[in-house]
């Protein structure tokens, strides 16, 4: 999709180009005010390292922008897009996200939102070059001292905690170090089941 296709979609939303923010520094931006967003197509933006708190967004369009390291504490996300974002290490887990959907995202290291209740991705990625290729996007886990998100690509494992993160082969779990190793076999017995339902037979129930 490029930016015609785009704005021709959505005639009525507001459109905010990069250039605009180029005097605001929005990637070191620290807001604790309320902030509403709503109708509004943001293209090429940079909030990378972004501090938002109690934020309203509504109905917004991210285009290609940059959410690296962002933090949005309080916020409340509904009826946006996210398109070919980079979301990499990005904080939402204090935040409300519904009938969101992100596109052609990139998601390695993403924190929240913890339900996945009213969210849709579609082909996500862990990097530019590297699909995620579970049956969930992502896995959210709880170890006796942390919640862990767990992401499975094409030849591994990747576990992000607070402050630890893992590279796991996909045949080496058994050698991973506890708890990693029984959060990596819950996860793989669950996606193990995610695929055995979707090889049943809807007319024999086999």
């Amino acid at each position: 999709m490029d930016l015609k296709t785009l704005t021709n979609m959505f005639p009525s939303h507001k459109l905010v180009m990069n250039e605009q923010y180029a005097q605001e520094h929005i990637s070191t931006l620290k807001t604790k005010t309320l902030l509403n967003w709503s109708d509004t197509i943001f293209v090429n933006c940079d909030f990378t390292e972004a501090q938002f708190h109690l934020m309203m967004v509504s109905s917004a369009i991210f285009f290609q922008c940059d959410f690296s390291g962002a933090s949005l504490r309080a916020c409340d996300i509904e009826g946006c897009e996210f398109i070919s974002c980079n979301m990499t290490c990005c904080d939402l887990q204090g935040s409300f996200v519904s009938d969101t959907t992100f596109t052609d995202c990139i998601i390695g290291g993403i924190r929240g939102p913890v339900s996945p209740a009213g969210v849709a991705f579609f082909f996500p990625r862990y990097s530019r070059n590297l699909p995620l290729t579970s049956q969930a996007p992502y896995y959210v886990m709880t170890t006796p001292e942390e919640l862990v998100y767990v992401f499975r690509t094409e030849n591994d494992w990747r576990i992000h905690g607070l402050h630890k993160r893992l590279v796991v082969g996909l045949d080496n779990i058994e050698e991973a170090e506890e708890p990693y190793r029984a959060v990596l076999q819950a996860v793989a017995t669950i996606e193990q089941k995610k695929i055995d339902l979707l090889r049943i037979d809807p007319n024999t129930g086999l």
